[in-house]
């Protein structure tokens, strides 16, 4: 598998895809796998003030292996979504562009391949997580809405699950050789599947742990 550089993942970001607004949490992480290299994920979440209240916008540039994964979401200010968009090409050109809208009570997804067109709608309570397929800052929309149960849509993977987020202890991560404090939280869905999420004081995302699935997402500099 080819190795992929911070710099060549930065180098990917177009700056029409970041909107205007003030920034709560940019940076970069490194995407492991069974403790092997395997990408970098660019990001930035901006808040940006709406006709109907404050909107949050993430995007990011996704290096993984021979993919590149290019999301887009729009959250209220509880990171419920509004809007999602997310592109992923391989080295033979695109694979995938799929676009989800919500309305209250349902969201509704297009997903075109290079075999066609289809469509999905999901029934959807108010408070509401989309957790994409290998787009890790999207972690930080589960612990901005704090503990408690809630619907996860995964929109690649076709699936809704109910997850419950747990606050744990105070803890500390190592970000680029220094101990920042964190507070650590566990997002486990019914089937048994959990991700831990730690986050700073100003609710930041340092690293990502899915044990499932031996991935360890590691923030690469001090938040900013």
């Amino acid at each position: 598998m080819r190795t992929i550089t911070r710099a060549a993942v930065l180098a990917l970001w177009a700056a029409p895809a970041f909107a205007q607004g003030r920034v709560i949490d940019e940076g970069s992480f490194l995407i492991t796998r069974n403790g092997a290299a395997a990408g970098r994920e660019a990001f930035r979440i901006v808040r940006m003030s709406g006709a109907g209240g404050d909107i949050l916008r993430a995007t990011a540039q996704i290096a993984d292996g021979d993919r590149r994964i290019t999301p887009t979401l729009s959250t209220d200010s509880t990171g419920t979504p509004v809007s999602y968009e997310v592109a992923v090409r391989d080295q033979t050109g695109p694979v995938l562009h799929l676009q989800a809208r919500s309305v209250p009570g349902r969201m509704s997804v297009i997903e075109q391949t290079p075999h066609g067109e289809s469509a999905k709608e999901y029934v959807v309570p108010k408070r509401l997580l989309l957790l994409d397929d290998d787009v890790f800052h999207q972690y930080y929309f589960a612990a901005l809405g704090g503990p408690g149960a809630v619907q996860a849509i995964h929109p690649q993977g076709h699936g809704q699950a109910q997850v419950t987020v747990e606050r744990g202890a105070a803890d500390r991560v190592e970000v680029a050789g220094q101990q920042l404090a964190a507070v650590r939280y566990t997002v486990s869905a019914s089937a048994g599947d959990r991700a831990e999420v730690w986050v700073d004081s100003a609710g930041r995302l340092l690293r990502v742990a899915i044990p499932a699935r031996g991935v360890v997402v590691q923030r690469e500099e001090l938040p900013r």
